[in-house]
């Protein structure tokens, strides 16, 4: 009965959520992105458009190249880095981008903007695992909340 309970509860508030690593390899100066989102929050969040107005359109790669970089946005010492899709996969239920940038020579500060389905779902958590120069982080990003700056001195 719990378990019924429970799973009816689901149905009726399911859970928004979406998954992001970034790891900084120092030695090759590069950031490793992979990005986790269900299918259909994706789909429902690019039908939305651009945040500053706009459509989402193209082929399939074209149209999520455009909302990961409209949603998913790191900046290194100010410097917006432009991340280059590597790979997508999916099993129907969840969407897996991979996803590279070219980072400096120092970093000091990072700062990630994780906006995706921030204007879908009032309730969505965005989870962030973060690791760069010995600094490893989580966080969670939400609705209102959709900035996170680090210091990595």
């Amino acid at each position: 009965m719990k378990v019924l309970s429970l799973f009816i509860l689901l149905l009726i508030h399911p859970v928004h959520v979406s998954l992001t690593g970034i790891e900084y390899d120092k030695m090759n100066r590069v950031w490793t992105v992979f990005v986790k989102v269900y299918s259909d929050d994706l789909a429902s969040d690019i039908d939305l458009g651009l945040t500053g107005g706009g459509e989402i359109s193209g082929v399939e790669t074209e149209r999520y190249i455009q909302y990961i970089a409209d949603r998913l946005m790191i900046m290194e010492d100010g410097r917006l880095l432009k991340m280059n899709l590597l790979n997508t996969e999916s099993d129907g239920m969840e969407h897996r981008f991979s996803l590279e940038a070219a980072g400096g020579n120092r970093v000091s500060n990072v700062t990630v903007v994780n906006r995706i389905m921030a204007r879908l779902y009032d309730d969505q958590a965005n989870m962030l695992l973060f690791s760069c120069e010995g600094l490893e982080e989580g966080y969670r990003f939400t609705a209102s909340d959709t900035m996170k700056i680090y210091e990595v001195k």
